[in-house]
């Protein structure tokens, strides 16, 4: 059995492991043979509907069944899928869906009036709660025949439109391939050493790129365990429940299920691998997470949308066993390129730099996308000669270990000096009274730009901002200490709980260019 599609690896682990429990919902658990089943009447009943090969269908909902199985059907009739992130505004959703010309919207209930203004033909179709009350799609399902609907579709046919986030502004739709699909997971789960008596604990929105993590059990057929959205509590029930053995958190969430962790009440000595990424990671936090999860492993990713998750580099556990032995730099690194990757840093020209040299990471590989969506422009300036132009800044050491410094636009440039903001994040975490923090550059008069410090502290601490900046000089160097500090009661974050540092950076910054 071809294996060239998650359709089809859907099918192959329906075989394999018929009666296998293959996802945990928040109120449903269904079996490998269950999950084939459903996706076979949906992807019938969509032929019926009038939706063909090439066709883009757009869901908006919680993760969860519907999301799931929409993910699946598209693949097997050769349509292509579109996640529609439930924290745009109506006009943002429409401008998405005439960009990506979506025939068909399933959408949850509670969402329903964010499609107030979309493009008109474009069916909109209920998913109730998407997870047990599903209304119209429900019926759809029941409707559908429980039998192959052999529609022949490749490795080279597009399986989805990605949109990224919109860090860095209005998001692009990165175009993947049932091959970067495939590619990326298989060769992600080899690397990270994951099998099939793994069970995953999934709470990212699979609206964007953890889109993968919620099919990618079907490569080897472990269980997914699926939150219909992050909360830290219902991780630690839900690890409690299902014996969870893997999972991946960005650094916010991870703080989270730490602050609640460490008040005791739960078993988590079934977890022996918790992953971390998306964001910088401060040495403050690994070294809480090690001991709020005693037992376990850690390692970290870094990927982004444009190759289709990634990933592109892993620091492992033994990494982390040797940071804490001594070598604590490594804890500042993503680590080394996995078997599927290659990656170099280049510089303004595009040269290959040496090791310890800053300047723009690439990366190459089969997981890399085929374009953004209807934007030649921007595909040209970011797939350069086989190549991934990232837009990440940072360096490679002698022994092969990356090390991110931050988005190129989100460099401070402060009388004359280059500051990354990671550098001043991760000294100012080290205090004892702070929670969560976010540095970005504001105008000054004087520097160009000034080093400013978002700071949330942590319950009951009372840190001044005078007490913030005199411990930052014991450890950076006086061009990166910041200038002010402003405290926050919570950080703003988009869905996956990134810190949006654009957005606080941006009213400071309206009425005058940025500096640079």
């Amino acid at each position: 059995m071809s294996t060239a599609t998650i359709a089809e690896s859907l099918r192959s682990a329906a075989l394999r492991r018929p009666d296998h429990l293959a996802y945990a919902y928040d109120q449903l658990e269904h079996s490998w043979r269950e999950v084939d089943r459903r996706v076979d009447q949906l992807a019938n009943a969509l032929i019926a509907e009038g939706i063909g090969r090439g066709d883009v269908i757009a869901s908006c909902c919680m993760d969860g069944p519907v999301l799931v199985e929409v993910i699946f059907a598209a693949a097997r009739i050769g349509a292509v899928r579109v996640g529609l992130n439930y924290r745009y505004v109506p006009a943002e959703m429409a401008r998405v869906v005439a960009h990506c010309g979506a025939k068909l919207v399933i959408t949850q209930n509670d969402f329903a009036p964010l499609m107030a203004e979309l493009p008109r033909g474009v069916r909109v179709l209920s998913c109730g709660d998407a997870q047990v009350d599903l209304a119209e799609y429900g019926s759809l399902l029941a409707g559908g025949v429980a039998s192959d609907p052999e529609i022949a579709v490749t490795e080279q046919d597009v399986a989805q439109i990605c949109y990224t986030t919109g860090s860095t502004g209005v998001p692009k739709a990165a175009v993947w391939t049932h091959r970067n699909y495939m590619h990326s997971t298989a060769h992600t789960q080899l690397d990270l050493g994951m099998h099939a008596g793994d069970v995953w604990l999934h709470c990212l929105p699979g609206a964007g790129v953890p889109c993968l993590l919620d099919t990618w059990n079907v490569v080897t057929g472990f269980t997914n365990v699926i939150l219909k959205a992050f909360d830290p509590v219902a991780c630690l029930d839900a690890i409690q429940k299902y014996s969870v053995t893997r999972t991946v958190w960005v650094p916010t969430m991870l703080l989270a299920v730490c602050n609640v962790a460490e008040q005791g009440g739960h078993d988590v000595s079934s977890v022996r691998r918790i992953s971390y990424g998306s964001a910088p990671t401060t040495t403050a936090l690994i070294r809480r997470a090690l001991e709020t999860f005693d037992g376990a492993e850690f390692d970290q990713w870094y990927g982004s949308t444009e190759g289709a998750g990634g990933w592109y580099t892993h620091l492992t556990p033994d990494d982390h066993r040797r940071a804490l032995a001594g070598d604590e730099h490594l804890l500042q690194s993503c680590g080394k390129p996995m078997h599927h990757t290659d990656v170099k840093v280049t510089g303004e020209d595009g040269e290959t730099l040496p090791a310890g040299e800053f300047g723009e990471i690439c990366v190459r590989g089969k997981f890399v996308m085929k374009e953004y969506f209807n934007a030649p422009e921007q595909t040209a300036e970011t797939l350069r000669d086989g190549w991934l132009h990232t837009g990440d800044m940072g360096r490679q050491d002698d022994e092969g270990y990356v090390y991110l410094v931050d988005r190129k636009q989100f460099m401070i440039i402060t009388g004359g000096y280059n500051v990354y903001p990671v550098d001043v994040e991760n000294r100012i975490a080290e205090h004892p009274d702070v929670s969560e923090v976010c540095v970005f550059g504001i105008p000054d008069d004087k520097w160009g730009e000034a080093v400013h410090a978002l700071v949330v502290l942590r319950d009951g601490a009372d840190a001044s901002d005078a007490d913030i900046i005199d411990f930052s000089r014991d450890g950076l160097a006086s061009f990166k200490v910041p200038k002010s500090i402003e405290f926050k009661d919570e950080l703003m974050r988009g869905p996956t709980g990134k810190v949006l540092k654009r957005a606080h950076k941006e009213p400071y910054w309206a009425e005058r260019p940025q500096a640079g």
